[in-house]
């Protein structure tokens, strides 16, 4: 029996050994080193979990401390094995804010998306009682020596295996840690800013405005979910999944080195939306840290309040819930007139998926609906889709493919945009088409030989269309630059700075520097820039340049002053806010 638990507490590890060293062969061509670094990595986690089983089954300890010991394994169990669910699914490690965020909703998505139903829910929790049951119940001092010695003889090896854990040898090494490793190497992101720190702290960004003649245009926001460049053949000719944007993108105004400012969708909708890069305060998951929008709340220079101002009506529609990370309640504190999501009435007919949205097709005919009433009234349309979401299930044939889902996503914008073309809407409309972040997938060996390292993380497609424009961009954008063009376009005042671009027009101008909120190492910000790209490690007072400088100080040490100002601007703001 003690082979049988010893053997399942090993198997998520083998599993992770197994899918990482797919991962990194994919990419390294090297067949062991993903399998071997897991280890290295996983082995002094593994190394309590035995040791704690080592000393449950000596004939000298008593009951209550066995006892303790068995709880404490199945905690570090179940906590590994979520650990393995979330870097298979989700390319990314579990983290405490993560869990603080997400907990409320997990059981719910599991539901909605891996047909998680409440009995394979109880067979889990039997399960689960069953091995506790043996854990607490089974005796303590039978175990003869050839079984106890199975996990001493592993607890003697495992200090050993890991002093080979290696972090040099592949760029993506984060996949290798375990989650404490993780989590402490990160921790970092959560350091605060001393007072002294801050009183002496100062950052000047100069910005170049000009007056431009104002174009009241009707505007369509269409934020894809996880619309990402590798799928489309027109903006990488990796994949071809995307025939009909890859077509509206030949007809129309097509951004090929465009960058998305977040890896989560709320980083999309806040630099869309406010123009404010989704840096957070520090302890974002502390304090309460860890709701959605933190510090994002009651922008007064968004989209919607400056467009309010030139007699906009502004919307927000989705097929998603809306009480999943607050989206509802921050839309409308940005203000938004009129905020829509799963619960209307017009879905009560479509079957649900993920996040309780009806398929994408739903959206768009009640998108179409909402338009056409507005009649003669300007309006700004924000629409965030859902069904290209992971894990990327056909809406209907119920595949569970992302080639298969991302083309159903893609013919359901090209019939979209006919609509709006048959109704004359570009005849005084414009329609923004975006990714709102990379998929949360693994990135390709194509996508990584193509763009790099890490801009490869961050590349999602930028269509405009207005009927007038039409060519391809090749500088370099973001997702900031498009709230920032939108506001001077509708106001008749267009700025710019080195870290906000505008994106068309005599005004033109391509960003010095594009920030990028990394998902994979949390502790750390990409700043692309047409030199080099370079990296941030987010550490309170120590905040610094990790890995290659520019070659002139300046440039770096301008970087992270930027950063700084960011983080330490959004902690006053949560402060201010929280006052009132």
């Amino acid at each position: 029996m003690l082979k049988l638990v010893v053997a399942i507490l090993l198997s998520p590890l083998v599993l992770k050994g197994l899918y990482v060293n797919s991962f990194v062969q994919h990419y390294t061509g090297d067949w062991l080193l993903g399998f071997t670094q897991v280890l290295a990595h996983d082995a002094l986690w593994y190394g309590v979990v035995l040791a704690l089983l080592w000393v449950s089954i000596l004939p000298t300890t008593s009951r209550f401390w066995g006892m303790l010991c068995r709880l404490l394994i199945l905690l570090l169990f179940i906590i590994y094995v979520a650990d393995y669910i979330v870097i298979r699914f989700f390319n990314t490690h579990l983290t405490l804010g993560d869990t603080l965020k997400y907990a409320d909703y997990a059981y719910t998505y599991l539901q909605q998306s891996y047909g998680f139903t409440p009995l394979a829910f109880a067979l889990i929790v039997g399960m689960m009682l069953v091995l506790l049951g043996w854990l607490l119940s089974n005796p303590y001092r039978l175990a003869q020596w050839p079984e106890r010695k199975w996990p001493l003889l592993m607890l003697i090896g495992l200090p050993l295996t890991s002093n080979f854990a290696d972090d040099q040898k592949y760029a993506h090494s984060w996949i290798y840690k375990n989650v404490l490793e993780y989590n402490l190497t990160i921790l970092s992101e959560a350091a605060n800013y001393s007072e002294p720190f801050l009183k002496s702290f100062s950052f000047n960004e100069a910005q170049q405005c000009q007056a431009i003649s104002p174009q009241p245009k009707n505007i369509i926001i269409l934020m894809v979910e996880s619309l990402s460049a590798y799928q489309s053949q027109y903006f990488s000719g990796i994949q071809n999944w995307t025939p009909n944007l890859d077509r509206i993108a030949q007809e129309n105004l097509a951004f090929k080195n465009f960058y998305a400012n977040g890896f989560i969708t709320e980083d999309g909708e806040i630099a869309l939306l406010t123009g404010l890069l989704p840096l957070y305060p520090p302890s974002s998951y502390t304090d309460d840290g860890a709701t959605s929008f933190y510090s994002f709340y009651g922008i007064e220079h968004s989209l919607p309040n400056i467009l309010k101002k030139q007699a906009y009506r502004s919307e927000f529609l989705t097929t998603a819930d809306l009480d999943f990370g607050n989206t509802g309640i921050w839309a409308k504190s940005i203000g938004f007139d009129y905020v829509e999501g799963h619960d209307h009435p017009d879905y009560d007919h479509w079957e649900r998926f993920h996040f309780q949205a009806a398929p994408d097709e739903a959206l768009y005919q009640r998108a179409l609906e909402r338009i056409k009433q507005q009649r003669d009234q300007r309006f700004l349309m924000f629409i965030k889709t859902v069904s290209s979401h992971h894990p990327y299930i056909h809406p209907v044939t119920r595949h569970k493919s992302e080639a298969e889902v991302i083309q159903y996503t893609d013919q359901q914008l090209g019939a979209f945009y006919r609509e709006l073309q048959q109704n004359g809407f570009f005849e005084n409309g414009l329609l923004v088409i975006v990714g709102d972040h990379h998929s949360m997938t693994p990135l390709r060996k194509a996508e990584f030989d193509l763009y790099g390292q890490n801009p490869a993380a961050a590349k999602v497609p930028l269509v405009i269309v207005d009927g007038s424009r039409q060519g391809v961009v090749s500088k370099q954008f973001q997702q900031i630059d498009v709230f920032n063009t939108l506001d001077g376009m509708v106001s008749g005042r267009q700025c710019h700075s080195d870290w906000q671009g505008v994106l068309w027009g005599d005004a033109q101008i391509s960003p010095e520097y594009i920030v990028h909120r990394r998902g994979d190492n949390r502790d750390m910000v990409s700043v692309f820039t047409e030199p080099g790209d370079f990296l941030i490690k987010l550490d309170g007072d120590r905040t610094r340049l990790a890995g290659p400088v520019p070659a002139e100080a300046s440039i770096g040490q301008g970087m992270v002053a930027k950063i700084n100002a960011l983080r330490i601007a959004r902690s006053n703001w949560a402060k201010q806010t929280v006052h009132e």
